[in-house]
């Protein structure tokens, strides 16, 4: 089978849809580059970085009603805490330990979700959690001591932070994605502008984080989403899986950065299991039946 033919049997559109997602995965990746290469307090990057982005995002979101109220503080103040925590970790310890941990999330998610909502953990997500929690384990013994194991902590407190504002999105379903991350970002900036003790920049410094806000982290947000319109979200969790593999290639071909074997064993086990799941997921999505044809005229 041609390529053409073979794009004509899956449907251009979905094949568009995955190439948005493999560029937005691609985008995402480039933060452990940046924070590696900026000489700034995390806290510094974390500020400027969502302050762009809140700008950026402010250029397309609509007018809604909304309210403050208590999930919006929590999505708020989860979303600060993970991604200080995140950036914070980057400058502790591998950008590869940093990601991998982060993506736990999904993990911890699981385990939130029976706690607070009594619902099932399939056998399916106990077996990404097992594997998880194995991958988690062979991480830390091979990060004992030091500023490294100071740096896992943080990333695995960064992953359990965004499980708290993934969790929360449940009382947030009126708004939209983007507003809400206009929000998110603006609130980030506000809270931390009475914690960063320095904001000065340098004209290098300010063009790096303008492309981290903008280009690491508002656009693969609209190309995500944009491909979210043609693929199934269990197919487009698959695909940003990239992320955690490249996000540390490029580091590594960046400043050198190479991460320990244990963290390329525990990462597998843990992307590996997210990537498994997955992967069942959509393959196993059920097919809505195709509405009835009417007569042609």
């Amino acid at each position: 089978m041609s390529i053409t033919q073979m794009l004509r049997a899956q449907g251009l559109d979905r094949v568009q849809g995955r190439v948005l997602v493999v560029v937005a995965g691609i985008l995402w990746s480039l933060a452990g580059v940046f924070i590696k290469l900026l000489a700034l307090h995390p806290l510094t990057i974390v500020f400027y970085r969502s302050l762009f982005a809140a700008l950026f995002f402010s250029l397309f979101i609509r007018r809604q009603r909304w309210t403050l109220s208590l999930p919006l503080f929590a999505s708020m103040a989860s979303y600060t805490a993970a991604i200080s925590s995140f950036v914070w970790a980057n400058k502790l310890t591998t950008a590869a330990n940093a990601i991998i941990l982060q993506y736990t999330a999904p993990i911890f998610v699981f385990v939130f979700v029976r706690l607070l909502f009594r619902e099932p953990i399939k056998r399916l997500d106990l077996t990404t959690l097992l594997f998880g929690m194995i991958g988690l384990a062979i991480i830390f013994s091979g990060n004992r001591g030091g500023a490294d194991a100071e740096g896992v902590m943080v990333a695995l407190l960064s992953g359990f932070l965004f499980s708290l504002y993934m969790v929360n999105l449940r009382f947030l379903r009126r708004l939209s994605p983007a507003f809400l991350t206009f929000m998110n970002n603006l609130a980030c900036s506000l809270i931390l502008l009475a914690v960063v003790k320095s904001l000065h920049l340098s004209w290098r410094e300010a063009v790096a984080l303008l492309i981290m806000g903008v280009v690491q982290l508002g656009i693969p947000y609209f190309l995500f989403s944009k491909g979210l319109e043609t693929i199934p979200v269990q197919e487009a969790s698959l695909i940003v899986l990239i992320e955690p593999v490249l996000n540390p290639a490029w580091v590594a071909l960046a400043v050198g950065e190479i991460p320990s074997q244990a963290t390329f064993v525990g990462g597998g086990f843990i992307v590996g299991s997210l990537a498994v799941r997955y992967l069942w997921l959509a393959l196993h999505r059920p097919i809505p039946p195709k509405a009835p044809r009417g007569p042609s005229y």
